[in-house]
């Protein structure tokens, strides 16, 4: 009776992905809703049926990509089946949030950096340089399209477009790895409520106030200070890469801390939720509050600012 459930359910899941990757692959624009749903069936599979069935799920919907839709659908169901099922038994083994957050999370980005490389060595197909490209070509752009009007192109902008050009191609490991994560993270705010109403037993996180992370994160950031002012690499090479990719890291990481602070500090203080919540959003929109609150971070960090204020 159990197997006879756990074919049934399989295969319902596995129709339900087709359905879903045919809308993925069909109607683009559809995709900016179910890249957000790709991952709930193997989500839910996994987390109440063992892991080998999972994987089973796994190898059918890899068949099913390669013959309802094309061979280029195949990644889509290794990199959504994968995280799903890596999420899932995460959960019907009992690991808290943050365990499956980090294993899912890694499980995407491992997958994203496989298909990447892939790509590369074997198609000679590099998505990295043709964004690059794709923005040269439109700042090239930008310039005849000024000159045809008659008017001389601004040098300062020029100039701004391509530095942004550069940074983004020296940023692009961290913001490749923010994207797993942050991607990650939705699929859990998402698809949790979901499986929730199927009587699955999801973890749940600590209370964001609660972060805090090692002090450790302090000397990290002194060290890539220090690079960047004192070593300064040329531009281009692997350690002015690895230079400003960590110190980009560190001081997102800093500004997490920093947000927590305030949420741990309203909450002491009985504030209302829309004061930190309001907070938030400056420092998202204002370079000033960013700046501050990574300051504030740093200043958490080193000084134990919440112990303080426990003892008080």
């Amino acid at each position: 009776m159990k197997n006879t459930r756990m074919l049934t359910e399989g295969a319902l899941m596995l129709g339900v992905f087709t359905v879903l990757l045919l809308l993925s692959v069909f109607v683009p624009m559809a995709m900016l809703a179910t890249q957000f749903f790709l991952i709930l069936p193997f989500l839910l599979y996994s987390s109440k049926y063992p892991i080998r069935n999972s994987i089973v799920l796994v190898v059918g919907a890899i068949l099913m990509s390669m013959i309802a839709g094309t061979v280029l659908a195949a990644p889509i169901a290794i990199l959504y089946g994968t995280t799903g099922t890596i999420m899932g038994y995460c959960i019907r083994t009992g690991k808290s949030k943050m365990v499956t957050y980090m294993a899912s999370s890694l499980t995407f980005l491992g997958n994203v950096v496989l298909f990447y490389v892939i790509a590369a060595q074997l198609f000679g197909m590099n998505f990295l340089d043709e964004l690059i490209r794709m923005f040269t070509t439109s700042v090239d752009q930008y310039a005849g399209l000024m000159k045809a009007l008659g008017q001389t192109p601004d040098p300062n902008v020029t100039k701004q477009l391509n530095d942004m050009i550069g940074l983004f191609k020296t940023l692009a490991p961290s913001l490749l790895l923010g994207g797993a994560f942050v991607s990650v993270i939705l699929f859990m705010v998402i698809n949790f409520p979901i499986i929730k109403r199927f009587g699955v037993d999801v973890p749940k996180f600590p209370p964001f106030r609660t972060v805090k992370f090692p002090k450790s994160i302090l000397w990290y950031y002194l060290i890539t200070l220090v690079g960047t002012l004192f070593i300064k690499p040329e531009e281009g090479t692997f350690l002015h890469m690895a230079i400003i990719n960590a110190a980009y890291i560190l001081q997102i990481l800093l500004l997490i801390q920093g947000l927590a602070f305030i949420f741990y500090y309203s909450h002491v203080k009985k504030w209302s939720k829309a004061i930190p919540i309001m907070a938030t959003v400056m420092t998202l929109l204002l370079p000033l509050f960013f700046s501050l609150v990574r300051l504030l971070g740093i200043i958490d960090l080193g000084f134990d600012l919440r112990q303080r204020m426990a003892k008080k």
